[in-house]
């Protein structure tokens, strides 16, 4: 309770009454989000009966819960809350049968109707009433997309309505970010994104019912929009370059990360004497414009504030998989170039069989494909964020002089090992699952797809079926199925890998923390 009455006060300073979440004071100011927390803990925890808590404690934490509820409800950014706050009031004011002059000082004259952020906050200005209704429409909206879904029906509705209204406070942030690194898009739909990463961020952390701290929260989702971002450029911008400028472009990142990357990111990183900048030779505004965009892009990552101070293996970590990250970007723009100089038509009428792979399928799924998807990147700047926070140097604020001076995330080569094998098994099961929600579509845009590899194929050959006969496409709509059926198999065999070498991580750490 004293909790909510401090979010109440602080949102009653004159200095924060227009409150939600700024993007200028997004770091400092997370009351919003410690509200909405608390606001889904006291909706989701009401037991059956209206009260709160266990044997001789319900009645007094019932009351508390109750006078929680009533502060947090005059907040303006908790209206789409609002149905199940009221009953949640109701149904605790008559489990404990108050009476009106039962309630403590302060609460007689409230009603149902106070709680209404527009009656409490009388002083709101027109604008700011339609900004408000048209955000809370918005998130409704949302919420009922995200409610009509199979896999979210596990998830108790007030979890998934209080998941998507926090989810609304960290766009500010991304937004801020967003032209950080990448030029903006012309797209109809242009930056949907910003509103989807935090959802299906607070979403999972719904579904397994766990607490993330909000700033690894807001790491993971400017990790997910630079991973977003970069695809988005890769198939917009890159895929336009000569065979020539992607030499040049693929040079470019190679010799990127063998230099010393910058805090600012409006220079260009250091190179010998003896390197030669290609931009500067380079007659293509195109391919000076992605130098350039993944110079900052290297700089954005590399020296990310929040992992200053991981460990110099770590980081040696993070830079590596980035340089691979992108490479393999490179490499899978290249299979699809090759596959789709294959297809006599466009869309093709049935699966293409991939008849000049660099490699064998496994293999090809654990470097480019896993890559690809970024799930070595995306663990590594983990694992950089984690051993900033858990093993940071003594100092207690990050700064570059701190930078590689903390403890590895993973202290021993065993629990290396076997983080590097679990991420390794996650990376490919989920490229798999990936790529067998996007067959067709794949297919449509000429992408390289497992189930184009000759693995996927029968060994036995048959004449190239005519799309103009039913029972050849029946024949073709089979064989994808078969191939799919292989996938799902396939890729049911990484994530059993995955889950077990994890429950093995989690067994190795927690006797390395005993022991310790």
């Amino acid at each position: 309770m004293l909790l909510a009455q401090s979010i109440k006060i602080h949102h009653q300073n004159p200095e924060n009454e227009n409150a939600g979440i700024r993007a200028e004071t997004a770091l400092e100011d997370r009351t919003p989000v410690v509200a909405i927390q608390v606001l889904a803990e006291l909706l989701s925890t009401q037991n059956d009966d209206g009260t709160w808590g266990s044997n001789e404690s319900t009645e007094e934490t019932t009351r508390y819960a109750v006078l929680a509820l009533l502060e947090l409800a005059s907040l303006p950014y908790v209206t789409t809350l609002k149905t199940e706050i009221q009953n949640a009031i109701s149904k605790g004011r008559e489990a404990l049968s108050i009476r009106k002059s039962e309630v403590p000082n302060g609460q007689q004259s409230r009603s149902l109707s106070d709680i209404h952020p527009n009656a409490v906050d009388e002083h709101l200005h027109a604008e700011r009433q339609r900004a408000q209704a048209k955000q809370t429409a918005k998130i409704d909206g949302f919420i009922n997309y995200f409610s009509s879904l199979d896999h979210i029906t596990s998830i108790p509705q007030v979890r998934v309505k209080a998941s998507i209204l926090e989810a609304s406070l960290y766009r500010p942030f991304l937004k801020a970010a967003r032209g950080n690194i990448f030029p903006p898009t012309a797209s109809k739909g242009q930056d949907k994104y910003l509103d989807y990463i935090p959802i299906m961020w607070l979403l999972a952390g719904a579904h397994y019912n766990v607490f993330v701290p909000p700033e690894y929260l807001l790491d993971m989702m400017i990790l997910s929009m630079w991973i977003f971002l970069t695809d988005e450029y890769m198939e917009s911008k890159i895929v336009k370059l000569s065979s020539a400028e992607l030499r040049m472009f693929r040079q470019h990142v190679e010799e990127l990360y063998t230099t010393d990357l910058k805090a600012d990111t409006s220079q260009e990183p250091s190179r010998s004497s003896s390197q030669v900048d290609p931009t500067t030779t380079s007659t293509s505004p195109l391919l000076h414009e992605a130098k350039s965009v993944f110079t900052t892009f290297a700089n954005h990552v590399i020296t990310y504030p929040r992992i200053t101070p991981a460990s110099a293996t770590d980081l040696l970590d993070l830079r590596f998989e980035t340089k691979n990250y992108l490479l393999h970007h490179l490499d899978q723009l290249s299979d699809n170039a090759r596959l789709t100089s294959q297809q006599p038509q466009s869309p093709p009428t049935k699966r293409v069989k991939f008849l000049t792979p660099r490699t064998t399928f496994q293999t090809w799924l654990h470097t480019t494909a896993a890559g690809h998807i970024s799930g070595p990147f995306a663990w590594a700047f983990f694992t950089c964020c984690m051993s900033s926070s858990l093993r940071r140097p003594s100092t207690s604020t990050p700064s570059s002089h701190h930078q590689g001076k903390g403890g590895d995330c993973f202290s021993t080569p065993r629990q290396k090992l076997i983080s590097h094998t679990m991420n390794a098994h996650y990376g490919a099961f989920c490229r798999l699952y990936n790529d067998y929600g996007s067959v067709r579509r794949d297919a449509e845009e000429g992408n390289l797809n497992s189930i184009n590899f000759p693995e996927f194929f029968s060994t036995s050959s048959a004449a190239p079926p005519s799309s103009e006969n039913k029972d050849d496409r029946d024949d073709d709509d089979n064989d994808e199925k078969k191939a799919k059926i292989l996938l799902l198999e396939a890729a049911k065999w990484e994530r059993d890998s995955a889950l077990q070498t994890a429950a093995r991580l989690y067994r190795e750490l927690e006797y390395t923390t005993t022991e310790e």
